[in-house]
């Protein structure tokens, strides 16, 4: 299977005739169908086994950054750090100001592996939403991290949806497929939607989708970020 993708304008600099890359048609794989892989392989552990090793294994993780350490595998390394600006020397970290991210990049594994990775070149079809960046308005990252139950931003192009229709719409997809849709919107533009993140959303990674229906087609269309969020706090 190749990477797909197309070119896209760039609004995100100041040369109007600049494009860039936009990853399309990609598909999710949970823990589900990664322990499906592993069954096919011939491996000897039953799905229930390594589901539950698996389980036992992100606890492990989820304490261990909770507990402020970095966390290094062969498949990624997980940080801790805080944004904001501190006034001097004696000032404190604040919630109102400040915020804990966690910085998430990939291992040597996956390193070694990314030039391996087969690209393929497709043309972008005008009818598509397509997202140029995700903005979290209260910490003001980029295409990094959202803070739930605060504003955020989503900018590009045919963004706009049906909201009376609940298969469009912004779409937060959990690592174990879980879709949690949102329903409060501020603005609702071809350009830009603006929302709140659900409050319910505190943990783990989430890849971020926007599903609508562009110049009134029939069928749905579907516009992915190419990284994950994660929650601020």
């Amino acid at each position: 299977m190749t990477v797909r993708y197309g070119l896209g304008l760039n609004y995100l600099t100041e040369d109007p005739d600049d494009y860039l890359a936009v990853v399309t048609e990609c598909t999710t794989s949970n823990v589900k169908k990664i322990m499906e892989r592993m069954i096919g392989k011939g491996s000897t552990v039953t799905k229930a086994e390594g589901l539950s090793v698996i389980e036992e294994f992100e606890y492990a993780v989820v304490e261990e950054v909770k507990n402020g350490n970095i966390v290094s595998t062969d498949l990624f390394r997980i940080s801790p750090s805080i944004s904001g600006v501190f006034k001097d020397e004696n000032d404190s970290f604040d919630p109102s100001r400040h915020t804990i991210k966690l910085n998430i990049s990939a291992g040597p594994r996956l390193q070694e592996i990314i030039s391996k990775i087969e690209l393929k070149k497709v043309a972008l079809s005008t009818a598509e939403p397509v997202i140029e960046k995700f903005v979290d308005l209260k910490g003001k990252a980029v295409n990094e991290s959202f803070t739930p139950g605060q504003m955020a931003s989503i900018q590009g192009s045919l963004l706009k949806f049906d909201e009376e229709d609940t298969n469009q719409g912004v779409f937060f997809i959990a690592a174990n497929g879980t879709e949690t849709r949102v329903t409060d919107f501020v603005k609702n533009k071809p350009s830009e939607l603006m929302f709140f993140v659900p409050d319910g959303l505190t943990s783990g990674s989430f890849q971020l989708e926007v599903r609508n229906t562009p110049h009134k087609l029939k069928n749905i269309k579907k516009a992915r970020l190419s990284v994950e969020l994660v929650p601020a706090s």
